[in-house]
């Protein structure tokens, strides 16, 4: 079978799709893949091979006019088209919005901001974003600068143009503030123009990006954390879907597949703990540094002269969680890095991470990412479970 590739090869999310397609097809099926640009030329030059399915991303409109006529099963891998029945796998937007937000909260911030408005669908990670945090009580300031997608050139003088904007948004916003950015190179604009206004970061401005671009993470000064997508899960995953599609009974294959992202990647852009109560800022540092110690908060009692129930009113004051919640978060956070990383067996994980028991593990994995750990293993590494199948 021959399959073509409209892709744009550049920038980490798009290598990932493809390492996710490498590994559904190889080595069990024998497809031929042909590439080519997303524009309506490439299209048309692809069409003209009589391939038996295409996977697409960045389409324009006059490309997607070409398939949807042509009729050849399609699944497109950037951003759902309107009043189309083209099938659609990509990253649940809402999701990635709400990790950013729970990330954030569970380091004390009160303050937060999100950059930037794009006028296409990552805007649901705002909105989930927004939402996360309006259930704790905490609003969000959102820098209106609707720039063009990263991929096109227009963008760069977008963000350029846009600089000055960017620059008294910052000035403007409450100290310190906890900054999602929709893309990572979103997020290096903002750590450039904190730069230049002197703005401290993390301790003024904490700064998160999505996609994990490691590139583009490391160029920034600190280097940037940011949310990593599963961008090899959305290849193999839309790879699957047209396989299923090219079947006799493909109809049968759902429209939209959203697939969630995997987990924060920390780095010093938000190596911080903040808090309006300094002795809540205080727990919070010891629990992060200690998260994977058995009886980190008992240990951290033991330092100071309060309660239990008073620490815990403090908490709920500050931060709208208790010392056990942000504590698991932390302990989550490492054994998300142990499974995504390394080849420790759960139990393993479970004993590295301050989980101790694999079953105390797995009730968090079920009651915060609603998957066990394996699953959420599977999920980060999919060409791992392809290449054991084989």
């Amino acid at each position: 079978m021959r399959i073509g590739l409209a892709m744009d090869r550049r920038g980490g999310p798009s290598e990932l799709m493809l390492r996710g397609i490498a590994a559904y097809a190889r080595p069990a099926r024998p497809w031929v893949f042909s590439w080519d640009n997303p524009s309506a030329e490439g299209i048309l030059r692809l069409l003209e091979l009589e391939p038996d399915g295409l996977l697409v991303k960045h389409v324009d409109e006059r490309g997607f006019e070409l398939i949807e006529r042509a009729g050849v099963p399609t699944v497109n891998l950037g951003f759902p088209v309107a009043n189309s029945k083209m099938r659609h796998v990509g990253h649940d937007e809402s999701a990635i919005g709400e990790l950013g937000a729970a990330y954030f909260v569970s380091r004390g911030y009160r303050n937060f901001g999100y950059y930037p408005n794009t006028g296409n669908p990552r805007d649901l990670r705002a909105h989930s974003f927004r939402a996360y945090l309006k259930r704790y009580g905490h609003t969000c300031h959102v820098g209106d600068a609707q720039p063009a997608h990263p991929a096109w050139p227009r963008a760069q003088a977008s963000l350029k143009r846009d600089n000055e904007a960017i620059c008294r948004w910052l000035t403007g916003l409450p100290k310190p503030v906890a900054v999602l950015c929709a893309a990572d190179n979103f997020a290096l604009t903002v750590a450039e123009c904190c730069s230049q206004l002197e703005l401290r970061v993390p301790d003024e401005v904490a700064i998160l990006g999505v996609d994990n671009d490691v590139p583009v993470c490391l160029l920034s000064a600190p280097p940037l954390s940011s949310i990593q997508i599963a961008g090899e899960r959305v290849g193999y995953a839309a790879a699957e879907l047209l396989d299923n599609l090219m079947t006799p009974d493909g109809r049968e294959a759902p429209k939209l597949v959203a697939v969630p992202p995997i987990r924060v990647v920390s780095r010093r852009s938000t190596d911080a703990v903040v808090a309006s109560d300094p002795l809540v800022a205080r727990a919070l540092a010891y629990l992060r540094e200690h998260a994977t110690a058995p009886d980190c908060l008992n240990e951290f009692l033991a330092t100071i002269r309060c309660s239990r129930r008073t620490l815990e009113r403090k908490f709920r004051e500050s931060i709208g969680q208790a010392p056990a919640q942000a504590w698991l978060r932390f302990r989550l956070e490492e054994a998300t890095r142990l499974l995504a990383d390394t080849d420790l067996s759960v139990e393993h994980v479970a004993d590295q991470s301050g989980f101790g028991e694999i079953r105390q593990l797995q009730v968090a994995f079920r009651k915060f990412l609603h998957q066990t750990p394996t699953e959420f293993r599977r999920h980060a590494v999919p060409s791992l479970r392809q290449a054991r199948a084989g």
